[in-house]
């Protein structure tokens, strides 16, 4: 059992994670582990739906169904809530769902003594995908594939505090577990407090000098002032293209940190990272791979990966073509001897035939001074079948939005083929993001 391994390496004394409501040792998660495998002696476990919405309570019972469960659902806490659940649910057939009243009676029934309820060899991990722009896709990991790139230096690890802004169940917050876990790193729970703000004064409260968000998380938090003299050692961006706007500003705002842009998916699990501080990554990935994996572009332009070991699967169909390889999704373009990630290929906006991708326009408006989040989408229209539009949040409150609308189209026009430009643009307050840190786009 790989995740309980790790705790071996950790002292039964140390805070291993911490949350507005409470803060758990090794020592503390060692005797819960327990108390739920004694829960689960003579109940089928074998498909098991994780439904809990307490975090810390959620991340012990993963650990103790491994080496039980032969397939473990980790239900992210906003998809528990959605409309697309049920129907996950039932063609995902568990034969367990441990969710709050379930969970209860371990404490109940909790015991000290070892129990060794039915073992099974590998567990397998099934992970939701966002549905950024459609219906979420299960998709099956094994604990290798997933702790894959974790570094399990726990003399090192002890130097950092990770903080959690993700749900721990969605792919990238599981990253940030598996690595604290891996490295016997402090792991700060803040992914329940309601907004950016009082997130980023629990993470200065807590001292986390490490971080993984996405590159719109990472703006809201700049532009809410919460973080005040915070200091980061690992600045970590993933989930969506990274723009050179938002690297650029990090680097000004943490000049000690180390900023790395990490290409990950839940379809081809973890892929790379690149921390030379610029937008995309090496053109001689394409060739020469890069982390174990093989990279390609597809002829309709999206990102292959042919991962080193374990290809995910969904429905119990691997999603590798004959020659290993996944197709991400993500389309990306060859500039310069850098391949830039410009959005995905199920979001792009039709123009009169023409493909807009609407994160690429974004990347080109954030360029412009005094522009501080950007959303692009598509309206219909009788005669072009589609127009790109654009809400822009201004950075200030007190922006004179008709100056900012002349410099933005000014600036679009010089930067982008006219089928690209805005035909419309609206200012609002604010550009909400999603549970999954992305800009919210359904």
């Amino acid at each position: 059992m790989i995740l309980e391994e790790l705790l071996t390496k950790i002292s039964d004394e140390q805070v291993l994670w911490v949350s507005p409501e409470e803060q758990t040792s090794v020592g503390d998660l060692r005797h819960d582990i327990v108390a739920c495998r004694n829960l689960l002696r003579g109940i089928d476990a074998s498909r098991v739906a994780l439904e809990l919405a307490d975090s810390i309570g959620a991340l012990t019972w993963m650990i103790a169904l491994e080496g039980i469960a032969e397939v473990v659902f980790l239900v992210p806490d906003s998809l528990r809530s959605s409309d697309d659940y049920s129907a996950l649910k039932a063609r995902f057939q568990p034969t367990l769902s441990v969710d709050e009243s379930f969970a209860e009676k371990a404490s109940e029934k909790s015991s000290d003594l070892p129990v060794s309820p039915k073992a099974v060899d590998h567990t397998r991990w099934v992970l939701a995908t966002s549905g950024t722009t459609g219906t979420p896709k299960l998709i099956e990991h094994s604990t290798n594939s997933l702790t894959k790139t974790c570094k399990a230096d726990t003399s090192r690890g002890r130097e950092f505090t990770w903080g959690l802004v993700y749900d721990p169940f969605r792919f990238a917050g599981l990253q940030v577990v598996l690595q604290a876990l891996a490295s016997g790193s402090r792991l700060v729970l803040c992914n329940h407090i309601g907004s950016v703000k009082d997130q980023a004064a629990f993470l200065r409260e807590k001292n986390a000098n490490a971080l993984s968000a996405t590159p719109t998380y990472w703006r809201k938090l700049l532009m809410s002032g919460g973080l005040g003299n915070q200091s980061f050692r690992q600045i970590t961006l993933g989930g969506e293209p990274a723009d050179q706007s938002i690297l650029n500003a990090l680097k000004a705002a943490f000049p000690s940190a180390r900023v790395a842009h990490i290409y990950a998916s839940t379809e081809a699990g973890v892929g790379f990272s690149v921390v030379d501080g610029l937008v995309g990554f090496p053109a001689q990935y394409l060739e020469q791979g890069v982390a174990g994996n093989q990279l390609r572009i597809s002829e309709s332009g999206t990102l292959l990966i042919k991962p080193e070991e374990h290809a995910p699967s969904a429905g119990g169909a691997s999603l590798a073509n004959p020659d290993g390889f996944i197709d991400s999704g993500d389309l990306v373009a060859v500039r310069e001897e850098r391949v830039l990630f410009l959005g995905r290929d199920s979001g792009a906006i039709n123009v009169g035939g023409n493909k807009v991708v609407p994160e690429e326009v974004e990347a080109v408006i954030r360029e412009v001074d005094g522009v501080g989040e950007v959303l692009v989408k598509p309206k219909g229209s009788g005669v072009m079948g589609q127009l790109v539009t654009a809400e822009i949040q201004p950075r200030k409150a007190d922006t004179d939005t008709a100056a900012l609308k002349k410099q933005i189209m000014t600036h679009c026009r010089a930067r982008l083929e006219r089928y690209k430009v805005p035909a419309l643009i609206r200012f609002v307050a604010e550009i909400e993001h999603n549970p999954t840190g992305k800009i919210s786009r359904k």
